[in-house]
């Protein structure tokens, strides 16, 4: 019995994994891989699951330059919607965590704006608040992109935020959740479509240093489902 009640404690603490209607699909392995028209070429993976601020969250982590060694941690809201709970940028030695964590894409998505959302940043390895500031990301467009790895249909979202929105590390321009910009960060004054989602796929377009284009990808088995039964099979 003590071995079924740590293996359902492991199972109560793995995040949402992906399933066919998840926006942002969390399961260990996933992998995308993106292709910039003016020529960059990234890959992003989710490698697996830490801890922030207590909650059990998804380590997405990008390969190449600019964003080589950047992790994003992410989660699902039990209504769909994708949460960002915060980056780090171990070339740079800088993160940040959210509380709460951003609403980053709101499920089911339906273009307008969205409620503003007051997030409190502190710094990853200090827990120091870095700002307190309103957030907004609304859904901007709904459209069908022919990418390279398909047709699909997608949502954007985008951010609108007040003047001079929240201060991240000085210096370096980038989205909330640790990507590098090109632009020194002026557009995010305004809502900018930075990432374009499709269900059961995930981002399948995305605009920071570049307009990166989906090129391929690979999505890992659910197994949330089945867990459960799994386990108990095990445990008789």
């Amino acid at each position: 019995m003590a071995r079924l009640a740590c293996a359902l404690l492991a199972l109560a603490l793995l995040p949402a994994v992906a399933g066919a209607a998840d926006w942002e699909p969390l399961g260990v392995g996933s992998r995308w891989e993106y292709r910039g028209v003016g020529g960059l070429h990234q890959v992003v993976s989710i490698t697996g699951n830490t801890v922030l601020h207590g909650r059990v969250v998804a380590v997405k982590s990008f390969a190449e330059a600019p964003d080589a060694g950047l992790q994003n941690y992410w989660l699902l809201d039990p209504d769909g919607s994708v949460l960002l709970a915060g980056f780090l940028d171990s070339a740079n030695e800088f993160g940040v965590v959210y509380e709460p964590p951003i609403r980053y894409f709101s499920a089911p998505p339906v273009v307008g704006r969205k409620p503003s959302q007051v997030i409190t940043g502190h710094d990853i390895f200090t827990d120091d608040v870095l700002f307190s500031s309103p957030l907004e990301f609304d859904i901007t467009e709904e459209v069908t992109l022919v990418e390279p790895a398909g047709t699909f249909h997608a949502f954007g979202v985008g951010q609108l935020i007040p003047l001079p929105g929240p201060a991240l590390q000085p210096g370096v321009a980038r989205s909330l959740d640790g990507r590098k910009l090109s632009t020194g960060g002026a557009r995010i004054y305004d809502v900018y479509t930075t990432d374009w989602y499709t269900e059961g796929v995930g981002v399948v377009q995305y605009d920071t240093a570049d307009l990166y284009q989906l090129v391929g990808y690979g999505l890992a088995t659910p197994t949330a489902t089945s867990s459960w039964a799994s386990l108990k099979r095990l445990y008789r």
